[in-house]
């Protein structure tokens, strides 16, 4: 798993970090490693990238980012058990 600290965050995703701050005191996002060694997870970083393009491309405010955040989580888990679910049913069927 690739980590990123906190400087390579903000470059990558071009955020000042009063940005990332809000997010972090929101608790929409938290770092791996607190800080001034904060690290973020590929997954964090991807929370972070979404969080800021509801936040600046579509207006959001950031508790309505946390909310889609948290809805798009529940919508992957929701996908990765009905393909669980397709696959088991389909090796009982002899299929696999």
């Amino acid at each position: 798993m690739t980590s990123f600290t906190r400087r390579q965050v903000l470059e990558i995703l071009e955020l000042e970090e009063s940005f990332l701050v809000a997010l972090e005191e929101e608790a929409i996002v938290e770092p791996d490693a607190p800080a001034p060694e904060a690290s973020y997870s590929d997954s964090m970083l991807e929370r972070i990238r979404v969080a800021s393009e509801l936040v600046r491309e579509l207006d959001v405010n950031l508790a309505g980012a946390a909310v889609i955040l948290h809805m798009r989580e529940e919508l992957n888990d929701l996908r990765r058990r009905v393909a669980e679910l397709l696959n088991e049913l389909e090796q009982s069927r002899g299929g696999g």
